[in-house]
């Protein structure tokens, strides 16, 4: 009974992390198929532990073994795409279900045409013969281990070799793969989140490789099958866990705090808060900080006394954040980055609502290629983004200026061709309508 206790555990993990995931992190981009691995997991240790032990229905684990372990390699896979590159899989690359569908089919007929019974008993002298040779089969049983122990194994081979590809594919500096994981559990040094469930997911499916090749032999061993169970369940939980950072690139034990902030009192929820948002400060990018910096200003409640449009956008909190985060060195390119602020910021050349990235290249007297890549490199956006950004932070002074003007009046004197394309750019940046924003600031 406590060996079963113990082949509980890969099972209760996976099951602990459905409801954690659930509750913590259903906004996750790669929350529904992760979710979906998870419950497969669940189902194939619980499930097979279920029948086979308890149950005492050996012929029903292997039905459901049949179908589930040829699911969890493909499963892993996308999984790793949705993190790898936000992949989305399509309809057509679903056709490896054709394999565990093919075993499971196979396995009921079969099944059937045994018997229960039959099949309970051939399953017995399977796995305690001592060699495959010593069994003495008739043709429908011949059959059914030729399927269901054979091809199994097969498919199972082919989708480990599979994935060790697919691995090798996605992991950059697969040989250090193994150093990374010890830096990061050791010493609690930063890692790439697909490295390290890149290596987790390699050593599990050893175990799980284990597990269905090597069968007969863990019967005999407890020490070994009780090692395999515990190292195991303790991969899985930590692949689990760095599930709950999503798409995150690169993460550290530390960052295991970041799960348990909501646990502050009265004295320090404030620099509990001011911790999360310094944790995230660096994700940020382009709009999403901009929209940030505006939202907190609006919850402020006051104006920002070094926000007016007398000083020509520099002291700004939004264009501050935007031309003041570069990253180019000195230079040929620092002198043109350097010029295409002074062209931005000094003669405010994002007011002209016809401005183009070649007009912005005549200017500087080189072409529009080149001024794109600097722009991309060291701001993080696209050129009409950054126009966007600069003409939405000047709108918020010119409505600090003008609290009465309508927004026609603003979308003209901002560069923005129309006051249907400024408020619908307005909102996006800051999270609030111009109407709603003004009034906020009141």
């Amino acid at each position: 009974m406590k060996l079963v206790s113990l082949y509980m555990l890969p099972g209760l993990v996976s099951l602990f992390w459905a409801a954690m995931h659930l509750l913590m992190a259903r906004k996750s981009p790669t929350y529904r198929i992760l979710q979906l691995l998870i419950l497969t997991v669940t189902i194939t240790t619980l499930g097979d532990l279920v029948l086979a032990e308890i149950a005492e229905a050996k012929w029903a684990a292997l039905l459901l073994m049949q179908f589930m372990a040829p699911a969890l390699i493909p499963l892993t896979c996308l999984y790793f795409s949705h993190l790898w590159k936000g992949y989305r899989h399509r309809s057509i690359q679903m056709v490896w279900i054709i394999f565990p569908v093919m075993l499971f089919t196979a396995n009921l007929i079969l099944t059937g045409a045994l018997g229960i019974k039959g099949t309970e008993a051939l399953l017995g002298r399977i796995i305690t013969a001592e060699k495959v040779g010593m069994l003495s089969l008739t043709g429908m049983e011949r059959a059914y281990y030729i399927w269901s122990f054979i091809i199994f194994r097969i498919v199972m081979m082919l989708e480990f070799i599979f994935i060790a590809g697919y691995i090798v594919y996605v992991g950059i500096g697969i040989r250090y793969k193994l150093a990374h994981l010890r830096d990061f559990l050791v010493h609690k040094r930063r890692a790439r989140l697909l490295e390290l469930q890149l290596t987790l997911v390699a050593v599990i499916l050893m175990g799980l490789g284990a597990k269905i090749f090597l069968h007969p032999l863990l019967l005999r061993l407890p020490i070994l099958t009780n090692s395999l169970i515990i190292g195991v369940s303790a991969l899985e939980f930590l692949f689990f866990f760095l599930g709950m950072f999503g798409t995150r690139e690169f993460v550290s034990l530390p960052d295991v705090s970041t799960c348990f902030r909501f646990n502050y009192n009265r004295d320090n929820a404030a620099q509990h808060a001011a911790d999360v948002i310094m944790d995230m400060v660096p994700m940020l990018r382009g709009e999403a900080l901009t929209q940030l910096l505006s939202r907190l200003e609006v919850q402020a409640g006051a104006e920002n006394p070094g926000r007016n449009i007398g000083n020509k956008g520099k002291g700004n909190t939004l264009t501050a954040t935007i031309m003041g985060n570069t990253q180019a060195s000195g230079g040929e390119e620092g002198d043109l980055l350097a010029r295409f602020q002074r062209l931005m910021l000094d003669e405010q050349l994002f007011l002209q609502p016809s401005i183009t990235l070649t007009d912005v290249a005549e200017r500087l007297h080189t072409n529009k290629t080149y001024i794109s890549r600097m722009v991309n490199q060291n701001y993080n956006l696209g050129f009409p983004e950054v126009l966007n950004i600069l003409r939405v932070d000047y709108a918020e002074q010119y409505i600090r200026k003008h609290p009465d003007a309508n927004q026609e009046d603003i979308a003209k004197a901002c560069g923005f061709l129309s006051a249907s394309s400024f408020n619908s750019t307005f909102k996006r940046i800051t999270g609030y309508t111009p109407k709603v924003w003004a009034a906020h600031i009141k």
